[in-house]
């Protein structure tokens, strides 16, 4: 009886083992498939590799050439095709994008340097201020060439026209900053800061943050006779400042003594501004009318003239400029003579009221 329970205890510990080495099987079994398909994912992932980048001037990193992704190239095309080619020149300051074909690691955007220069990646610094987008191109391409880097390099460098604004002060309306698109003239960069002022002047200054010591001064026409400079070009980076009108002043013998605007017309006389101060009172001194003019320098000029010749049109009305002064003169012994002539009559008629034959 003990024996059959040990063989059937046997059997079942046998059977036991027979299922438990299936089992080790199974698992061994799905172990191995896993690593088969590791296996199969390794060289797809091995495919892409971890793009690498170097260092240009300045420290922006530029993906190299067959080592980036398509994401990574379509953002680059993206990037390097912002701008716009210029026939102007280039200056200090603007942003440029350089494009160089089939050779990535020398594409860029950078800044133009207070010199004049841009860093291109292993070319070193090279002087595009004062050149357009050809020239400029034509130049990098030259310097990639002569350091052997790029054989036959065709090079494209646009310039960022939103990067730098034009400034607009003084006398317009709505003073800004403004960023025009295309070919940038100071009539259309005045009429979008909504054109000029009523006491606009007769200069409009003009400078460049690159330089802004060097300032141009332009004569303007307020009153549109004279366009001749409405189509003068700006560029990025100007500042332009509408001055505001001249002032002259006007004393001594008229009727309105004070200080008077000089743009009504676009020349203004003596006689003209001698009427705007209400004319010449009576008893002046016809000769004794002074011009006084202030020189740059700071130096003032005295200019006698004779008034009542001038208003006769028997001598030249000279042009009055900004900050003159006009004095008009009255004469003393015409004030004496017609201060006798008053207290005689003043006693005269008490006398004659007075007197009988």
């Amino acid at each position: 009886m003990r024996i059959e329970q040990n063989e059937s205890l046997s059997n079942q510990i046998v059977l036991a083992i027979r299922s438990s080495r299936n089992l080790a099987a199974l698992f061994l079994g799905f172990v191995l498939a896993g690593v088969l398909c590791s296996a199969q994912q390794i060289p797809s992932m091995g495919s892409t590799p971890t793009p690498r980048s170097s260092s240009s001037a300045g420290g922006a990193s530029i993906p190299r050439s067959g080592g980036s992704s398509g994401a990574s190239s379509s953002n680059m095309t993206d990037q390097m095709s912002v701008g716009a080619l210029t026939d102007s020149p280039i200056f200090p300051g603007e942003t440029v994008h350089i494009l160089v074909f089939d050779a990535p690691d020398f594409s860029l955007v950078t800044q133009v340097s207070d010199g004049g220069d841009v860093a291109v990646p292993m070319a070193g610094a090279v002087h595009v201020a004062g050149l357009n987008s050809a020239t400029a191109g034509q130049a990098i391409a030259e310097k990639l060439q002569s350091m052997d880097l790029v054989t036959s390099p065709h090079v494209t460098v646009t310039v960022d026209t939103q990067a730098m604004g034009i400034t607009i002060l003084g006398e317009v309306r709505n003073p800004g900053i403004y960023q025009p698109s295309g070919k940038q003239l100071l009539s259309d960069v005045l009429a979008m800061a909504g054109g000029l002022s009523d006491n606009t002047g007769r200069v409009i200054e003009i400078s460049n943050v690159s330089n802004p010591d060097k300032r141009v001064d332009l004569p303007w026409d307020p009153t549109m006779h004279n366009t001749a400079n409405y189509d003068t070009q700006l560029h990025p980076g100007d500042h332009v400042l509408v001055r505001p009108c001249g002032i002259a002043y006007v004393g001594g013998n008229v009727g309105r003594p004070g200080a008077y605007s000089l743009c009504g017309s676009r020349v203004t006389t003596l006689s003209q501004i001698v009427d705007l101060a209400g004319g010449v009172q009576r008893f002046n001194s016809n000769s004794h009318t002074y011009l006084i003019r202030t020189k740059e320098d700071g130096t003032r000029v005295v200019i006698q003239v004779n008034i009542d010749k001038i208003l006769k049109a028997k001598a030249a009305d000279l042009p009055i400029q900004e900050d003159d002064v006009v004095y008009v003169t009255a004469s003393a012994l015409k004030l004496v003579a017609q201060e006798a002539v008053g207290w005689a009559i003043s006693i005269t008629g008490p006398l004659i009221y007075v007197y009988r034959p």
